[in-house]
């Protein structure tokens, strides 16, 4: 899949054009609905297929005093996209000028206009335009006036839970991480460069992997997880989290720690990546370092036990997949 920043450098292509539209924060079982819809219709046209998603996220540019940490960033919703089979992602920059659109020039002048398509493909909630005037019924009618095909794709309930971007944040925040990747249909994962810490787990036999926690991104709510630690050219470990404070040591500050299971090597500066597979405990203030090294003991020990437990988890491209 090739990744195109803004629509202007996109080619205009000679095969019919099949584009999934929304911003697909999470690309969770419902985002990979449409754009499974999509490839499915590029397969049997024998046309091309892309998602158009805008950066910033509407939301954030127009609503700056919101807070809204992203479930993925560009780089991640494009590889579970291309693993999912599009072609292309255009990634279209959110300015004051494209927000000022009417449904109607957001039609006429980008989709028709600027990108030349034959259908698209949304969810059911769907809204664009100016203040995001526009529904899924108005791209319809488009649709039928301009001569393309507009496939809305109707809501996604799984196992009865309906599935949307922010009701897997609000489980995120709450430690709810196994029930997150239900509707995600993969396992929450964050990554980044594994960084100097203290020095204070390596003292007690217990060192862990430390790495940035970036404010731009939802992280799960504090506590102790089971986890999955790869891309560090080591294979696939599982490890324990911390994410929080250091209570015990009197830093209030926000930390990310994971002490990797039968690891003992040292990563400073790799690029690691933690899937988050299970909250273990709530963080807790322990009266004495040999008390947490205790805790921690029975930590492991309990991520043993599940760890027994899991069956059929398996690498996939984007993360390690739960179904």
């Amino acid at each position: 899949m090739e990744l195109i920043n803004g629509a202007d450098r996109f080619p205009r292509q000679e095969k019919p054009l099949y584009l999934a539209l929304g911003n697909f924060d999470g690309v969770h079982r419902g985002h990979q609905t449409i754009i499974k819809s999509t490839v499915k219709k590029v397969r049997i046209n024998g046309g091309v297929g892309a998602a158009l998603i805008f950066d910033p996220h509407p939301v954030i540019a127009l609503r700056p005093e919101k807070t809204m940490p992203l479930l993925t960033d560009i780089a991640d919703r494009a590889e579970i996209m291309a693993g999912l089979g599009l072609d292309y992602l255009i990634v279209e920059p959110f300015t004051p000028e494209l927000a000022a659109y009417t449904p109607e020039q957001f039609v006429r002048r980008f989709l028709v206009g600027k990108l030349g398509i034959n259908g698209v493909f949304i969810g059911e909630n769907y809204s664009f335009g100016n203040r995001g005037s526009g529904s899924a019924n108005t791209l319809d009618y488009w649709g039928k006036e301009l001569g393309f095909e507009n496939q809305i794709i109707p809501m996604l309930r799984f196992q009865g839970k309906e599935i949307s971007s922010s009701k897997i944040r609000s489980l995120i925040l709450s430690g709810a991480v196994r029930e997150a990747a239900e509707l995600l249909n993969y396992y929450f994962s964050r990554q980044g460069k594994v960084i100097r810490g203290y020095g204070i787990g390596k003292k007690m036999v217990y060192p862990t992997a430390n790495i940035a926690a970036s404010s731009r991104l939802l992280w799960p709510g504090k506590g102790v997880y089971l986890t999955m630690v790869d891309r560090f050219n080591e294979g696939l470990y599982y490890g324990v989290t911390n994410i929080g404070s250091r209570p015990t040591f009197s830093d209030h500050s926000t930390s990310v720690e994971t002490h990797i299971l039968d690891f003992n090597k040292t990563i400073y500066n790799f690029d690691i990546r933690i899937s988050f597979i299970q909250k273990l405990r709530d963080t807790k203030t322990f009266t004495s370092p040999a008390e947490l090294k205790e805790q921690i003991r029975l930590d492991i020990e309990k991520s043993r036990a599940i760890i027994e437990g899991i069956s059929g988890a398996k690498r996939d491209k984007h993360s390690v997949k739960l179904f």
